[in-house]
């Protein structure tokens, strides 16, 4: 095996593979056939993978071998943490750190039939990946801390080596979880400039992914169908080429009401329950014969974001007004919310990183930003806010506070805390008009962006470096103050940057070459703190990772936990 850089032997481990196979071997003894039902809130926006922004785009791409599933060079343990030989067999780094390798595996086919060779890796790199504008997130993830794009080499037939300026930890997970694309495919789409346009929901069957499902049929506003994928490339102990499952069906359910209802009536055989209903699956799981798992706080997040640059410019102001946003933080009842809404299976979030995660910093809970309406109204008035004699809180120029708050309905838990905020909104003073919408229309929004607020959520990883694309300023999700260049909706003698929000874009570039582990959590920590002080997300609560499912569905997984989930390894998964 190749010497490691000795400082980054913590971040990950290399792997030594057997001899080239066409094959890898997956330490499964499954049973062939059947089908999984699962359930989704809405219809995917889109299936190509470098422009799904919304989990109900990218949930389905998983099956296909997108989204860091089977498609990348390195996919994930259960722990989270990228370990796993997908497309590359062996990975290493060069003793300066600053050039890392990856060994192609050989014998893997695209669902078409085409062969995945370094042609694709190489388009898929230069020609989509570091091209900013290629992709709905840019390229800044591969960016080191020079803001310098590696140079790609193909060293020989079956490795590929990306070389920074500098040591660069960040750069060399992207590469590793960057889904192959096939050009024969995308080429011509690429080329004209029209990629953003292809493998839209229209066009679903010319989807070519090389994981273990394929996509047959969508039906919009019914259902998406998947069924097994003859040519991919893994095979388990008895030498059974996966996946065990014939056919994947996603119904699209709209809320998760009528998704609760149709896995109790067995039409559904998993679910990722809301805190809200656990305890009524709990209780009839032996009966029903359903396996329930309690997991640790989950990765995501869930929060309020308020637009810095709303179409309305009074808003902004508001908006941009760190006392107004903290009046907030202190409005939100977390402690009842847990109990009523949660049953008790989740915790507060104060700031964007999970407690969960191994990068979490404890001492933001001493900000003490528990609920108090008092301390609502006095963080408004530090921030130049008042009340007229009729009780409404108006801003420095008498503007009566009101404002437009969404989220996607269907959610309950979300509709729930815009109700709170609705209602703490009345105490304060502040007219707030909720509404539920749906979720596309939502991201839409966002991504405008033409929203006042709304109440939306992130999945996560361990690893707060996963968030480039949210907390850096270029990131393709930076969706409270997006600059000037990513829309023309946000004017350029408007809009305004503040200082703590450049240090956390400096902090996400830094991170990139902090090879030592501790300098990477103090830097973390660093921008923790200053999420804390200044609430540019007003983040709500964390539910705990939840799962119910039929006992006689064998998991891949048998830990499903907030990192890994209940899909892990999904060609694994079958029926007892």
């Amino acid at each position: 095996m190749k010497k490691l850089l000795v400082v980054l032997a913590v971040l990950f481990v290399t792997v030594s593979m057997f001899a080239a196979t066409d094959y890898v071997i997956r330490d499964y003894a499954g049973n062939p056939g059947g089908v999984l039902n699962v359930g989704t809130l809405g219809d995917p926006k889109t299936f190509n993978i470098v422009w799904a922004q919304e989990t109900s785009s990218t949930d389905m791409l998983d099956w296909i071998g997108y989204h860091e599933t089977t498609g990348c060079f390195i996919g994930s343990d259960q722990g989270g943490m990228q370990t796993v030989p997908l497309l590359a067999t062996d990975w290493w780094f060069s003793e300066d750190g600053k050039t890392a390798y990856f060994k192609l595996r050989e014998g893997v086919l695209w669902s078409d039939g085409e062969p995945l060779t370094m042609e694709d890796v190489l388009f898929t790199f230069n020609d989509v990946m570091f091209v900013n504008e290629m992709t709905a997130n840019g390229n800044a993830s591969y960016m080191d801390a020079n803001d310098e794009l590696p140079v790609v080499e193909v060293v020989d037939e079956n490795t590929i080596s990306f070389a920074w300026t500098v040591p660069n930890v960040w750069g060399w997970k992207a590469v590793g979880a960057t889904d192959i694309l096939p050009k024969h495919a995308l080429a011509e789409a690429v080329a004209n400039g029209t990629l953003a346009e292809k493998w839209t929901v229209d066009q679903f069957t010319d989807v070519v992914g090389c994981g273990p499902y394929v996509p047959e049929e969508f039906v919009p506003g019914v259902y998406v169908k998947f069924v097994k994928n003859p040519l991919f490339w893994m095979k388990d102990s008895n030498g059974y080429q996966l996946p065990y499952l014939d056919e994947i069906i996603y119904t699209i359910v709209g809320d998760q009401n009528a998704e609760l209802l149709k896995f109790e009536a067995g039409e559904l055989d998993e679910i990722g329950p809301t805190a809200e209903n656990f305890p009524r699956l709990a209780e009839k799981a032996e009966e029903m014969g359903w396996n329930t798992v309690v997991g640790g706080v989950a990765l995501g997040s869930n929060f309020i974001t308020f637009n810095f640059n709303a179409p309305d410019p009074v808003k902004s102001e508001w908006f941009r007004n760190a006392d107004f946003r903290k009046a907030w933080v202190y409005a939100l009842d977390r402690a009842s919310i847990i109990e009523t809404i949660y049953n008790g299976l989740g915790a507060p979030l104060y700031g964007p990183v999970s407690p969960s995660s191994g990068f979490y910093n404890p001492e933001i809970e001493e900000y003490g930003y528990k609920y108090s309406i008092t301390r609502a109204r006095l963080s408004l008035k530090k921030g130049g806010f008042s009340w007229k004699e009729d009780g409404t809180c108006v801003d420095a120029n008498g503007n009566p506070v009101e404002f437009e708050l969404l989220t996607n309905a269907g959610n309950t838990a979300r509709e729930a805390i815009g109700a709170i905020m609705a209602s703490a909104g009345e105490k304060l003073g502040i007219k707030v008009n909720f509404t539920p919408i749906d979720f596309n229309t939502v991201v839409s929004k966002l991504l405008e962006p033409s929203y006042e607020s709304v109440i939306i959520g992130l999945t996560g990883s361990v690893d707060p470096g996963s968030g480039w694309n949210v907390y850096r300023i270029d990131g393709g999700l930076h969706m409270w103050n997006y600059p000037p260049e990513y829309s023309e909706a946000v004017s350029p003698e408007e809009y305004v940057l503040p200082d703590w929000e450049k240090r956390v874009d400096e902090i996400f570039r830094e991170q990139t070459a902090a090879v030592v582990e501790e300098d990477r959590y103090n830097l973390f920590a660093e921008y923790q703190d200053i999420f804390a002080d200044e609430q540019p997300l007003v983040f709500t609560i964390a539910q705990n990772y939840l799962l119910v499912y039929d006992n006689t569905l064998m998991l891949a997984n048998d830990d499903p936990n907030p990192a890994a989930g209940a899909f892990w390894q999904r060609e694994g998964i079958y029926w007892k």
